[in-house]
């Protein structure tokens, strides 16, 4: 298999997120009755090789299935392989996904030029995504948003107005388009992270900045005109923007918890976990006696790993290994068979390592891992949880250590959104 960084990060607005940590890690809560029943407020969470035209080529991501509908009917479908990511914010579909399956849902007008509909460029590490955004239901387990935005990733160039230069190298650090089933191995992105809005007031009130909306830092949102091919940057209000399905939930709407498995050094062909919606809401969600770690307004906290203070640090489902910077390291070489190897680290032995998380509210707690070789992965393994490699150089990003999915493992990890309570916590707080 090709193992490609799926790091999602966005670069620079409010959205950039984003162990055995004293005491081990799982909470009390329990995702699913005794009887082995699911409750409403869970959904099941699978980590293996995901949609066929991802060609099974990386692993460590986890997948959820999303039930999607056009607003207000009952025309529905169910997009499985949905990577399950709590370093973002909203759900994303590829448009072939959606094509495949029947279901048409149509890019919102823009409210100033009713000619226009509008378009979302998202900037990633190693590139962008690029498509219109919709309108839609959508529901998870029992919990249901209904009429919120959604990014449609167009890559099956099915929308008419294609990404402007603005987007492939003003945005995004990398002109790669990301436009693709086998770029994310998955066939969305359901963003549960610590906000509501993927963008927020930036993007809201962009018109009025000495700029305009026309940089990095201001807005992610274009309106377009299909017609003429041409699109411009648009503020756009909160309410219309991609937004968190969990905010919009009626209950459980202030975080989520990914429970996933402890595995063996080595790894397995895959795992199964869940993903519950709520933190303190109800019976099975409880905070119990995780460690809570409050973020900044960025969404992050401080690691020290080996005398390296790393200030703008967090935890995110959606990158595949542990990413830091360690030039001791020794890093895998790119092949042709495998030319994204070179993101990971490839030691002579495995690595037994440790790094402290400090949160805002000062609270402090030791993580060992261990970073074993990348080429010592069994092909058939989905599920590994001793990888990791160098963190991306980017001045926007800032130090920081990227906790992906092989922190998970053997741990329930809480995410709670920015202003809504949870337990006697306000959020933006991870917990584990």
């Amino acid at each position: 298999m090709s193992q490609r960084l799926r790091c999602t990060l966005w670069l620079g607005l409010c959205i950039l997120a984003g162990c055995g940590g004293g005491g081990g890690g799982n909470a009390s809560s329990s995702s699913s009755s005794s009887s082995g029943a699911m409750l409403s407020n869970v959904v099941p969470v699978t980590v293996g090789p995901g949609p066929a035209a991802a060609k099974g080529g990386t692993f460590n991501i986890p997948y959820a299935s999303v039930k999607v509908c056009q607003p207000g009917t009952s025309a529905c479908t169910i997009i499985d392989d949905v990577l399950v990511d709590t370093g973002s914010v909203g759900l994303r579909l590829m448009a072939s996904a959606l094509s495949a399956a029947g279901l048409t849902l149509t890019a919102s007008a823009d409210p100033g030029n009713a000619s226009n509909s509008i378009a979302e460029c998202l900037p990633f590490a190693d590139g962008y995504t690029w498509g219109p955004v919709a309108t839609a239901d959508v529901s998870l387990g029992g919990e249901v948003a209904s009429g919120m935005s959604v990014n449609i990733i167009d890559d099956n160039a099915s929308y008419a107005a294609t990404a402007p230069t603005s987007c492939t190298t003003v945005l995004s650090q990398s002109p790669t388009s990301l436009n693709s089933v086998d770029a994310f191995a998955a066939n969305g992105v359901l963003g549960v992270g610590i906000y509501d809005q993927d963008c927020g007031t930036s993007c809201a009130n962009c018109a009025s900045f000495t700029s305009g909306c026309n940089t990095p830092m201001s807005d992610l949102y274009y309106s377009c005109n299909t017609g003429t091919n041409s699109c411009a940057f648009t503020p756009v209000a909160l309410s219309a923007q991609v937004r968190n399905p969990v905010a919009l939930f009626a209950t459980d709407n202030n975080g989520v918890i990914l429970e996933l498995p402890a595995l063996p050094a080595a790894g397995q062909t895959g795992a199964s976990g869940t993903l519950v919606f709520g933190i303190a809401t109800q019976s099975n969600n409880g905070l119990g006696s995780a460690f809570v770690l409050t973020a900044d307004s960025g969404g992050n906290f401080i690691t020290t790993y080996k005398g390296q203070t790393l200030n703008s640090s967090f935890i995110d489902s959606g990158s595949n290994g542990l990413f830091f910077p360690d030039k001791t390291i020794t890093v895998c070489t790119s092949t042709q068979s495998n030319p994204f190897a070179n993101e990971f680290y490839c030691p002579g032995s495995t690595l037994p390592l440790s790094a402290v998380n400090q949160g805002q509210n000062g609270a402090t707690s030791t993580v060992s891992f261990d970073i074993t070789s990348l080429n010592g992965i069994n092909g058939n393994f989905y599920a590994t949880p001793e990888l990791g490699g160098p963190a991306a150089t980017n001045t926007t990003l800032g130090s920081y250590f990227d906790w992906g999915l092989p922190f998970f493992y053997g741990r329930n990890v809480y995410t709670a959104i920015e202003g809504k309570t949870a337990g006697s916590t306000i959020g933006p707080f991870y917990a584990y």
